[in-house]
């Protein structure tokens, strides 16, 4: 007697699972975790639990023969990011049981590459707007599209100065620079099989030690309403993470992301604590007004004038200015370049509803994804939703560059 083969929710799940990391460039080159920092329990996991990733070290380096200065060593070992899994996203299809005996190919193109295609969009969206903001490195003029590949070597040297390792480096960019970067940079690649992908598929490829994406989620940033005639209101002890400033009026704003230098501070290196020839970028970390004359306001990176972990050549002027990157109340798009181990995503196992039919897939890469199916018995059909549950933190703003728009 002949069998039919009918789709199965692990089938579907498993190959859901692996199309949203072929839609996904973002959430694919950055850190995820490893499969056994979820325990057994595959099903385990809803909204709003922790979860611990594991981040590889960044060792400081000390002078002399006593372990570590005679203090305790920072950056010894593996790091640990507790993140919340503060965001759940589905998609929802609708098919019947006639469609379910459709092989796995069929299947997919027709009902789950669409759907798919749409989850993973919001997801990196997401993704994408909470990582520019906590990255204060920024190259390219706003207002501008970056039309030359030194605008990306820019990016590329920030990515240096603060020893991001030199591997597993991505670049997510708009389709406008993209076109801008293709029209204007077709020589400037070594390897033929780069320069036809550029040419065929619209996409760069490899370049400064990164790979090219073209991503239509790449986040637009807004500056608050005061950009201009701002001084510090006082100096910082070391250490601080935030600063007070002056020169604003009732409800001048600012807005989480927006970049900003501050007169005699000046980048050093990471591990010598030498200055660079450049000012230290900031990023404000949420969005702030004020009240009255003086705010303040939260910043990345921390104010460390003093080894280890410096990362300012000298506080700030009780009186410096501060320089703001764009205009007052102007939206600029954000490419962005960055080391995989400079942001970190757990897409966790969510559980089967009781009652329900499903399966949860969690693929080797770190993706997962739940496919469950409640009936319809009247009219013969099913409704499937298709969820991601996740947490995300940006673990090295550093190790990260925008380039804007």
């Amino acid at each position: 007697m002949a069998t039919t083969n009918v789709l199965t929710h692990q089938m579907i799940a498993r190959e859901a699972a692996k199309m949203l990391a072929e839609e996904a460039p973002f959430i694919s080159n950055i850190n995820k975790g490893r499969q056994e920092e979820f325990g057994q329990a595959v099903n385990g996991f809803k909204k709003g639990d922790n979860v611990d990733i594991k981040i590889p070290p960044v060792p400081i380096i000390y002078d002399g023969a006593v372990f570590a200065g005679g203090g305790s060593p920072t950056n010894f070992g593996e790091r640990k990011v507790n993140l919340k899994l503060d965001t759940q996203k589905h998609a929802g299809i609708q098919f019947g049981s006639a469609q379910k005996k459709l092989d796995l190919t069929e299947f997919s193109e027709r009902f789950l590459r669409p759907a798919m295609q749409t989850l993973s969009s919001v997801v990196e969206a997401d993704m994408l707007a909470r990582a520019y903001a906590g990255v204060p490195n920024l190259v390219g003029t706003a207002g501008s599209l970056p039309a030359a590949m030194k605008t990306y070597g820019q990016a590329r040297s920030k990515l240096q100065h603060y020893m991001a390792p030199a591997g597993d480096r991505t670049t997510v960019f708009s389709s406008d620079a993209n076109l801008e970067l293709v029209d204007s940079s077709k020589g400037l690649f070594h390897a033929k099989k780069e320069i036809d992908r550029g040419f065929l598929r619209g996409s760069i490829g490899e370049a400064q030690g990164a790979d090219f994406y073209e991503h239509q989620s790449c986040p637009i940033h807004t500056n608050g309403n005061k950009v201009t005639g701002v001084t510090m209101n006082g100096a910082p002890a070391s250490g601080a993470t935030s600063i007070s400033v002056k020169g604003l009026a009732n409800l001048d704003t600012f807005t989480k992301g927006t970049v900003f230098t501050i007169a005699g501070v000046y980048a050093v290196h990471p591990l010598t604590g030498l200055p660079y020839a450049h000012l230290q970028q900031f990023t404000v970390t949420a969005d702030v007004a004020a009240t009255g004359a003086t705010l303040t306001i939260p910043i990345y990176p921390a104010i460390v004038s003093s080894m280890p972990n410096k990362t300012v050549s000298a506080l700030p002027g009780a009186a410096a200015a501060l320089v703001f990157t764009g205009s007052a109340s102007t939206a600029y798009r954000q490419n962005l370049m960055f080391h995989r181990d400079a942001f970190t995503a757990a897409m966790a196992p969510l559980e089967v509803l009781p009652g329900c039919e499903g399966y949860t897939a969690r693929l080797p890469n770190g993706f997962s994804v739940r496919v469950m199916t409640g009936g319809d018995f009247t009219n013969d059909t099913e409704a499937t939703r298709i969820d991601v549950l996740y947490g995300f933190a940006v673990v090295r703003g550093l190790h990260a560059s925008r380039i804007t728009e």
